[in-house]
């Protein structure tokens, strides 16, 4: 593969649209006519023919596979061609991944039993895992997939996440301005390896799901093969956005990162060139040989000129004639070295790094003013347009946070659970903690000045971020810690009084 390299676009106008469709047509498919088929043959080869290329680059770029690697070869062979890739790509996405979710999302309800629900759904699908692999995708590709299944385990059903490829994933959605969700379609090969591949293509609509089967020898040969009915009562394919153009994190520096692997590449170059610096000596390097370069028949003479230059070339060696000058051959020898700006290159090379991490947002942890001992208001500002982007993408996760939610509602309430309620399950709050370094001291002075001022649970909930404690769990250890050390009441005789025997009592009271 060929790429033109730092010249023209670098993907199509078409390449990140959303798919639409009207309601009045989607209302009208039969999932098993021709014409359907037909259209969604369209859909899945639009999404192959337009985006799946950007998919691939922007992936590539995250396994460290730079376009530099693809750059067209130097003309001269023996000249170095170094491709050095640099891995901003994964740099910025770990940064992201880890400063959003590096602690894990918490949610609060007021509701006991919704509160225990998401919980033990979070808990079973280690959900802590799967929304930093979520994360990973938004980074690279600008958006996510997961699907939602109900599945069973030791005899109890519970729903389960699975994340989908953005490179076999694509939603439909109305033309209305709410953009709801008409069928989400996910398509993978299966390929036997003797030529013959075939396509698996599953829709899901808001209850039903159908699949497809394609064989690649014979193009018109997809048919329905089976339909299965869910309960969600919505798409249960869930759409997540980076931003709200769906692009990739280091997607708009791609080109400064071409640059850079350039600037680097063409250093190693001129290392290696000049470690094999031409010897050049003044002379006469035709002694001996004939004038003539070519015999009559187009072959090269061996013995001409231009075949002695080429072996002088190969040598490493380049003799200049001195001989036409009047005072005759002056002998003399050096190595042909270019010149090299050491300094001009790095301060291009740095600022070529600054761009990359200010476009996206990335501090750079390297910088010597980057220090864990500068004040916590310092690091704020160092960090504000960091957490400001943050918090643009946190809202657009908690909204595909929250839609997972309300599926997942459904199924809950058909195994019984009659309170979960849309109106509860909108009524949780869904907690994002910045994963960044803190300083314990200050944060436990913060507490301990704020007690008494505000609750309990807003102390430990600050707290938590010293103990790593639940401010749940750690109310509950110090009630039971002040109901185990409160002492029982006891009754003491007051002096001078007679201790009356409760028995004795009773049967004076009787007589």
């Amino acid at each position: 593969m060929s790429v033109e390299f730092l010249k023209g676009f670098r993907f199509g106008d078409k390449s990140n649209e959303q798919f639409v469709m009207l309601q009045e047509d989607f209302d009208a498919i039969e999932y098993g006519s021709d014409n359907w088929i037909e259209q969604l043959k369209r859909y899945v080869n639009r999404h192959k023919a337009e985006q799946l290329p950007r998919l691939k680059e922007l992936a590539r770029y995250y396994k460290g596979d730079n376009n530099i690697k693809y750059r067209a070869a130097k003309t001269d062979d023996t000249a170095a061609d170094n491709r050095i890739s640099s891995d901003f790509a994964k740099y910025i996405t770990i940064f992201e991944q880890g400063y959003m979710l590096g602690n894990p999302v918490e949610y609060k309800n007021e509701n006991t039993a919704i509160l225990e629900l998401i919980k033990d759904f979070s808990a079973k699908n280690n959900e802590k895992k799967h929304n930093s692999s979520i994360k990973k995708d938004l980074c690279v590709y600008g958006r996510a997939y997961e699907l939602l299944v109900v599945a069973e385990r030791s005899g109890s059903a519970f729903v389960k996440l699975y994340k989908l490829r953005p490179e076999q994933t694509f939603v439909i959605y109305d033309d209305t301005y709410e953009q709801n969700s008409l069928m989400a379609v996910n398509y993978y090969d299966i390929d036997y390896g003797d030529g013959k591949r075939k396509t698996i293509i599953k829709v899901y609509t808001a209850n039903r799901i159908y699949t497809y089967e394609w064989y690649s020898m014979k193009p018109d040969s997809m048919k329905l093969v089976d339909e299965l009915e869910h309960y969600f009562n919505g798409v249960p394919v869930n759409e997540y956005s980076n931003n709200e153009e769906q692009l990739g994190s280091f997607e708009s520096v791609l080109d400064n990162i071409d640059a850079y692997d350039l600037s680097q590449s063409e250093l190693a170059n001129f290392q290696q060139n000049s470690n094999d610096a031409i010897l050049m000596i003044k002379g006469n390097p035709y002694t001996g040989a004939d004038e003539k370069d070519f015999f009559d028949d187009g072959r090269i003479n061996p013995n001409g000129r231009l075949y002695v230059s080429q072996a002088y070339k190969k040598a490493q060696v380049l003799i200049l004639d001195d001989n036409p000058n009047p005072g005759g051959a002056n002998p003399d020898a050096s190595y042909l070295v270019k010149q090299y700006d050491s300094t001009g290159a790095e301060a291009y090379k740095q600022r070529l790094v600054n761009d990359i991490l200010r476009f996206t947002f990335t501090p750079d942890t390297l910088d010597n003013n980057f220090s864990g001992t500068q004040s916590g208001e310092s690091m704020k500002y160092k960090l504000m347009a960091s957490d400001n982007y943050r918090e643009q993408q946190q809202d657009l996760f908690e909204a595909g946070l929250m839609r997972r939610l309300r599926l997942a509602v459904n199924i809950w309430r058909i195994k019984g659970n009659e309170n979960t309620a849309y109106d509860l399950i909108n009524d949780t709050a869904v907690v994002f903690t910045p994963n960044i370094p803190q300083n314990e001291n200050d944060l436990a002075n913060i507490a301990k000045s704020l007690y008494g001022i505000v609750s309990d649970q807003t102390v430990f909930e600050l707290l938590d971020q010293v103990t790593g404690v639940d401010a749940e769990m750690e109310l509950e250890r110090l009630k039971k810690e002040t109901t185990e050390e409160q002492p029982q009441p006891r009754l003491e005789p007051v002096q001078g009084a007679e201790v009356i025997d409760d028995e004795e009592e009773t049967e004076s009271e009787s007589s």
